[in-house]
């Protein structure tokens, strides 16, 4: 998971990565942040590193990280498909690779799959079964949930459905889309709740079947940037699904206690490489979570069904206009 998570039972006796230290329970607040570390030249991953290989700066200060978990730990991977009649048509590469692609995932790995437009609906909950996930991804193709796209509500919805597994896996959404949509939900509230719900976004940007020209709403590039994801553009998703599957498996995740503050604004998170590392890794490049949320609080979808007033980052909002319904199992 990438995101500050409140009242976490953690057994300090089982941070022996992080420090030697007496067993007891405490209940912590913590920030989450996972890290993708790769060589810039081989663009191969780096899978050998430690918790002392890492630094952290919470803005200009620096951080003490209480839990390091290496990338054998197991991910609820919910694939996120844009099923607007732009994109439909190539969904079926999608479901063809799946399994293939998928098979980089580990025993104790979940996936699962949402289908969105306006609204969203899951077609395959989350389950270690990769014949039933593929079978998601059909479902989901033959959905008729709308033509029009909102991909903030819809990211809203997986961080939501994510959030409410009750599962203390990493949290990952993997989103298939052409990157366009109109919506009139804030960027900033997207970017908090992903936080809040402990989800990396990654993103499939497709051109669709038929050429379009190169429209790129920031919303998903900026998204994956802020919660340590990247978006691969292109119109073959089949290779590409793979390498994303198998980059998002591949993450460290590294959690710390955040600072003490009164503002509601974002702070700004560096992950670098400490000296020792960087020198036996000149080349490596990382891929983390940029900002955190030091005073949110997770908002189930259900605060926007109803319509209520929300406060983002210190300022009122309000959806205008009649509520959406989404469907989330």
């Amino acid at each position: 998971m990438l995101c500050r998570v409140f009242a976490v039972f953690i057994a300090l006796g089982s941070l022996a990565k992080t420090a030697d230290v007496a067993t007891f329970r405490t209940t912590v607040s913590l920030v989450k942040a996972e890290a993708y570390v790769y060589d810039r030249q081989t663009h191969a991953p780096i899978l050998d590193l430690k918790v002392s290989d890492f630094k952290i700066l919470d803005e200009d200060q620096s951080r003490d990280i209480v839990f390091f978990e290496d990338e054998s730990g197991p991910v609820d991977l919910l694939l996120l498909l844009d099923i607007s009649g732009s994109v439909r048509e190539i969904l079926p590469q999608v479901a063809d690779s799946a399994a293939g692609a998928l098979s980089a995932l580990r025993e104790g790995d979940r996936s699962g799959v949402m289908a969105f437009t306006k609204t969203t609906a899951v077609t395959q909950s989350l389950t270690g079964d990769l014949k039933q996930v593929a079978r998601g991804i059909r479902d989901a193709m033959a959905s008729r949930i709308g033509n029009d796209t909102d991909i903030n509500q819809a990211l809203w919805s997986a961080a939501d459905y994510l959030h409410g597994s009750g599962s203390s896996s990493r949290r990952a959404i993997l989103i298939i889309t052409d990157n366009m949509q109109v919506t009139q939900i804030p960027d900033s509230l997207v970017d908090e709740q992903l936080s809040e719900a402990g989800a990396v976004l990654d993103g499939l940007a497709l051109g669709g079947a038929i050429g379009l020209p190169h429209i790129t709403h920031p919303g998903i590039l900026g998204f994956a940037r802020n919660s340590g994801g990247e978006v691969m553009e292109g119109n073959h998703p089949g290779g590409q699904l793979a390498e994303m599957i198998r980059r998002i498996k591949f993450r460290y995740s590294i959690h710390f206690r955040p600072v003490e503050t009164k503002s509601p604004q974002p702070r700004k998170i560096h992950i670098e490489l400490s000296a020792e590392a960087r020198r036996r890794y000149p080349n490596a490049v990382i891929r983390a979570r940029r900002i955190y949320f030091p005073l949110a609080t997770y908002r189930p979808k259900t605060e926007l069904l109803r319509g209520q007033k929300i406060a983002v980052n210190g300022a009122g909002w309000k959806l205008p206009g009649p509520s959406p319904r989404v469907s989330i199992e």
